[in-house]
């Protein structure tokens, strides 16, 4: 183990033995403070969708922020549009509406950062992060976002922190509604929403189809930069796509602590690949199609401790087919299938007193994945990937809840094999057979200085395995490399947030925060290219991330607020090759900064927003440096009696950006929505 990191994991313990010494003395000191006979919580006081496995974020030391639904009814975005306006957080996509999209945090990579919807954890064994295009926002009810250490209630965990969406849950009685929407290069989205609780039982159905001809303005440099002459504008070829999705779920609450709740999530989704050259010859795919089933059992207020618990079982089920038999977008002809399944089970209880909350996490999974080259009817990979992992985590308040400190232990155990029946650009087929165990701690402090100004602070020791993509290749020009070691990384973060709201005068609400956090990455895992274009994953590097985020709000006469964000990050890479150390990790924006104003009254919102992002580099060698991203957004939304009306008009200044070298993005763009509700 690297010396860096096991100095930190001993100084986690020492902070731990020290904070709960002091604690100790503190309960001694005021022992009519800490009466621990139990205490029976269930809504927490904090939401009234809360249910039992959900973080109670009134307590968590943990930096989060939460994106309502009410901030993107009605829009026709993408999750990686919502989720990219938070503090450090940086999106990159490969297009407009429906292409890849993967998810920054705190300089961590797509695959540093787990992405849960529902407790089920949607980054697969196979790798290359989560594409939040596959997510469709018609289902969503909140996005919770942890950055860094994140709450043991996730039974895994990554340097970068976690995102976890929440679907739609039932309410009492009956609602529905119905949206159309239209919008730039011939989008078009249509929904459909349908919730009854009479009594114990309830359902809902959530349906949305999203389509989109993607053939927005690009300038094609025909891959040859330097030489101006052969230049074009035209429209973007093969970026089409198409996407249904169908939320069904139907609960039963036997008593008012027992409830059960059967869920399914089904995905489907067809696109186009765009060539290098935007030729409109291309009709490469990939189609995309995912079922997840689940079934959760909720049981409160049971045995003499008067224990919460949740017991969830879930079944993963996708399949995505590649197909550039016409070889146009990669090196040769291609057709592939990849078909992933994955079992998981997991059991969370919680022991809540008025001083004291403790839970426990179990997790079990096993996920198969396997890759056939339907050209050739040859499996290139048969993966398989068993993880258990188990946590615990223990929240101490003293003194009225002016002093919390919530210590945590994680424990994850991996069990791979791979077989091949083929080569792979050169790689041997065979068999590969290993076992991992990790052990994870970390503590959180929050003080509650006055009833405004809280202080925070974490610290976290967090491993990643290497995806199977990886460690076996499989795709088009990537060779896996069997001998990767898993990544080994540090958090640290410390700030504070002050809060406050008047009941009269014309300042409504003034809210700040700022944090430092800081990450040390042992054994990054690196993907260099040769001469031939054939990428390898290897542990070349290790890595310092280390940067401050900061935001102000403030409300004006309850009509009028503005928001102010600003992140900076500066992402090391530690390489011991001299022509990497020193370099900034590629993908990562060092400098990024939001202003968002907005107008309510009575029925009518307005709002605008400026977002400015710079000094990022494409590559590792950091020779292809990206031009500053700028975007100027604006919109409305009016409600009167069943109808809402919904206009965004996105990249005003029609900048042409590209977040992956030779991908751009839409230029401007309009959209309008109209949603009834019954």
């Amino acid at each position: 183990m690297n010396k860096r990191v096991d100095f930190t994991i001993r100084a986690i313990f020492i902070v731990g033995i020290l904070l709960l010494s002091f604690s100790r003395g503190l309960a001694e000191e005021k022992k009519s403070d800490y009466t621990l006979d139990p205490v029976v919580v269930t809504a927490h006081g904090q939401d009234k969708d809360y249910q039992t496995g959900d973080v109670d974020t009134s307590t968590t030391p943990s930096f989060f922020s939460t994106i309502t639904r009410d901030e993107f009814e009605g829009k026709m975005e993408n999750l990686s549009d919502v989720i990219e306006k938070q503090a450090g957080i940086q999106v990159r996509q490969s297009g407009g509406l429906g292409s890849f999209s993967s998810v920054s945090m705190r300089g961590a990579s797509g695959d540093q950062v787990m992405v849960f919807m529902d407790g089920v954890l949607l980054n697969d064994a196979s790798g290359g992060g989560v594409d939040l295009s596959n997510i469709a926002l018609a289902d969503v009810d909140s996005v919770e976002i942890y950055r860094g250490t994140s709450p043991i209630n996730f039974g895994r965990t990554s340097i970068g922190g976690v995102v976890n969406i929440q679907t739609r849950r039932s309410t009492k009685g009956f609602n529905a509604n119905v949206l159309a929407g239209y919008g730039s290069f011939d989008t078009r989205k249509y929904s459909a929403f349908i919730n009854h609780k009479p009594g114990k039982w309830d359902y809902l159905i959530s349906a949305d189809y999203m389509e989109s001809d993607n053939d927005f303005e690009i300038d094609n440099d025909n891959g040859t930069p330097d030489n101006p002459s052969d230049d074009r504008t035209e429209d973007r070829n093969n970026a089409q796509f198409d996407q249904t999705n169908i939320l069904t779920r139907f609960g039963y609450d036997f008593t008012p602590n027992a409830r059960v709740d059967i869920t399914n999530k089904w995905f489907s989704k067809q696109q186009g690949i765009p060539s290098w050259n935007n030729s409109p010859l291309t009709e490469t795919n990939f189609d995309t199609e995912r079922n997840i089933s689940t079934l959760k059992f909720t049981l409160d207020d049971v045995t003499p401790l008067h224990l919460n618990t949740s017991t969830q079982v879930d079944y993963l089920e996708k399949q995505e087919i590649y197909d550039d038999s016409g070889g146009h977008v990669g090196l040769g002809s291609q057709r592939s299938r990849y078909d992933t399944s994955r079992y998981s089970a997991r059991f969370f209880a919680e022991w809540l007193t008025d001083r004291q909350s403790l839970r426990l996490t179990l997790d079990a999974q096993r996920e198969a994945y396997e890759a056939e080259n339907e050209l050739s009817d040859e499996q290139t990979n048969d993966s398989e990937r068993w993880t258990y992992s188990a946590g615990i985590q223990d929240t101490v308040t003293f003194g009225e809840d002016f002093l919390s400190i919530t210590p945590a232990l994680r424990y994850e155990h991996y069990d791979d094999d791979f077989s091949s029946e083929s080569e792979s650009w050169g790689q041997e087929a065979g068999e590969y057979d290993q076992a991992e165990a990790h052990w994870m701690p970390q503590i959180g402090v929050k003080l509650n200085a006055t009833d405004h100004l809280t202080l925070k602070s974490n610290l976290a020791r967090y491993v990643r395995e290497p995806s199977f993509y990886e460690l076996f290749g499989d795709r088009g020009v990537f060779v896996g490399n069997p001998e990767l070691d898993a990544e080994d990384g540090v958090n640290f973060d410390i700030g504070l947030e002050y809060g406050r709201r008047w009941g009269g005068g014309w300042l409504s609400r003034f809210s700040a925060g700022a944090v430092y956090f800081y990450s040390a990455i042992d054994d990054l895992i690196t993907r260099t290219y040769d001469a031939r274009g054939i990428g390898k994953a290897d542990n070349i590097s290790e890595a310092v991330i280390k940067g401050v985020e900061a935001r102000v709000s403030i409300e004006v006469f309850d009509h009028f607020s503005i928001l102010g964000q600003y992140t900076w990050q500066d992402t090391e890479n530690e390489s011991p090759l001299k022509s990497f150390d020193g370099n900034q990790l590629p993908g990562k924006f060092k400098d990024s900064w939001l202003v968002r104003t907005e107008f309510n009254w009575q029925s009518l919102k307005l709002y605008a927003e400026y977002i400015n992002e710079s000094d990022m580099y494409y590559d590792t060698a950091n020779l292809l440096d990206a031009p500053t991203k700028t975007e100027v957004n604006c919109g409305l939304s009016y409600i009167w009696d069943n109808w809402r009306l919904s206009i965004e008009a996105d990249n005003l200044d029609d900048e042409k950006y590209e977040d992956f070298r030779g991908y751009p993005l839409p230029g401007r763009s309009y959209f309008v929505s109209l949603k009834y509700s019954l």
